[in-house]
């Protein structure tokens, strides 16, 4: 078995830093090789993130170009034994795209255009992992938002001591909460054109108070994050 984090590069409003995805993602997936005496692959840090075009900095592939990446890393590693693989994901976006993938994989197998054994995929986002979710409900409740999340920020406070973004007080203003409508509408990132997203989120954050975020409750949520990971991997192998 082998740990592949997956992430994305975009930007997380004020404060938060471009690459925030991949590393959270490559944090918890590291922690749980640790744990579990697993090998972690290297990060695929690029990913669906159209619908952020309108912010500098974010790098976005289209889904069938990421689903290909899939394909193409899975294989590679199956070919040279590996059979089951974990990815610890850090962007919403990546769960659907990352699951289609996944069933394109063992298709070769079920059409006949691979022999053998075929190989096993599993995606966990970390925030879904059981313990670091009741802490995110915890401290943040609404204001954990979709974008920009003071989860994900608190996370790289604590990982990147110092690397904080400074912004103006208006700048962390709490932003609106997000319809239940909307959450229903455009959950894993289910966004439209990049347009119309910035116009709705001029600042980067869906409905997220990043201010919230500390590093001291980053470095809980990656414990939560790790512990959680542990055991389902070990479930999966």
């Amino acid at each position: 078995a082998i740990i592949v984090p997956i992430g994305s590069t975009e930007q997380h409003g004020p404060i938060g830093l471009i690459g925030t995805d991949s590393l959270t993602a490559s944090a918890v997936a590291h922690g749980i090789g640790e744990c579990n005496g697993a090998l972690v692959g290297p990060s695929v840090s690029l990913s669906v993130a159209q619908f952020n075009l309108g912010f500098p900095g974010t790098i976005s592939l289209r889904a069938s170009t990421l689903m290909a990446i899939v394909n193409d890393y899975v294989l590679s590693l199956k070919r040279q034994g590996f059979e089951q693989f974990y990815f610890v994901n850090g962007h919403g976006a990546n769960v659907a795209v990352a699951k289609a993938a996944f069933q394109d994989i063992y298709a070769q197998w079920s059409l006949g255009s691979m022999a053998g054994q075929p190989p096993r995929c599993r995606l966990r986002s970390w925030w879904d992992y059981p313990q670091a979710d009741a802490l995110r409900k915890q401290w943040y409740g609404l204001g954990e938002g979709m974008h920009a999340t003071p989860s994900e920020i608190a996370m790289t406070l604590h990982l990147l001591p110092g690397s904080e973004r400074k912004a103006s007080p208006q700048a962390l203003a709490a932003p609106a909460q997000l319809p239940a409508a909307f959450l229903r509408d455009h959950g894993g990132d289910n966004h439209w054109d990049a347009q119309t997203h910035q116009a709705a989120f001029p600042d980067g954050r869906v409905g997220s108070d990043s201010a919230l975020a500390t590093a001291e409750q980053g470095k809980q949520l990656l414990e939560a994050a790790i512990a959680g990971g542990c055991d389902d991997f070990a479930a999966f192998v």
